[in-house]
C-alpha cells in the first residue's frame, strides 16, 4: 500500500503526480511517437508489436499474440489477416489441427523489422535520456511488480481467490 503518495479520492490528490496516470501518459506518448516514425515504412504500432513478438517467439498462437500485445483477439485476428496479405506473416495449422493456428514471421517481415528496429531503439533512447541503467532496471522491476499486483484482480470472478 502506498504510504507517501495519495490516490484518487484522497485529500491532496494531484493527478499529475499520480504514478498510474503518468504510466498511461508515457505509454500513449510512446505509441504516438512510434506511429509517426513507422508511418514512413507503411507500418502501424500494432504491426510493429506483432513483428517484435514474433521475433521474440516464432511461431506464436493468435491468443498468445493477443495476450502479449495487450490487445483483443478480434483486433489481432484482423491485423494478422492484413499482415498475411502484405506477406509479413503466414498462418499454419498446428500438426494439421485446423482449430489451432500458429503465426509465423516471414523472411520479408524479418527484413522490414531489421529496418525499423532502429526506430524503436531511437525512441527508447530518447525516452530514457538522463536516466541511468540502475534507474531503468528499477523502473522495469517496479512495472513488473505493478503488473503482477494488478493481475490479481478482485473484479475478475473467474480468477482463483
Amino acid at each position: 500500500m502506498p504510504t507517501k503518495k495519495t490516490g484518487p479520492g484522497d485529500k491532496g490528490f494531484v493527478l499529475d503526480d499520480y504514478a498510474l496516470y503518468n504510466l498511461n501518459r508515457a505509454a500513449a506518448t510512446y505509441n504516438e511517437e512510434m506511429a509517426k516514425a513507422l508511418k514512413a515504412y507503411d507500418l502501424d504500432v500494432m504491426q510493429w508489436r506483432i513483428l517484435m513478438l514474433l521475433n521474440d517467439k516464432n511461431p506464436s498462437s493468435v491468443g498468445e499474440l493477443a495476450r502479449r500485445s495487450v490487445s483483443k483477439m478480434p483486433t489481432v485476428t484482423r491485423m494478422l489477416t492484413r499482415m498475411e496479405t502484405q506477406g509479413l506473416v503466414k498462418r499454419r495449422a498446428l500438426n494439421g489441427d485446423r482449430r489451432v493456428i500458429e503465426i509465423h514471421i516471414t523472411a520479408k517481415a524479418r527484413k522490414v523489422l531489421k529496418m525499423v528496429q532502429s526506430i524503436g531503439k531511437g525512441v527508447y533512447e530518447r525516452a530514457f535520456e538522463g536516466v541511468n541503467a540502475g534507474e531503468i532496471s528499477n523502473i522495469t522491476k517496479t512495472l513488473k511488480k505493478i503488473r503482477e499486483n494488478l493481475g490479481r484482480s478482485p473484479y475478475d470472478k473467474s480468477a482463483p481467490s
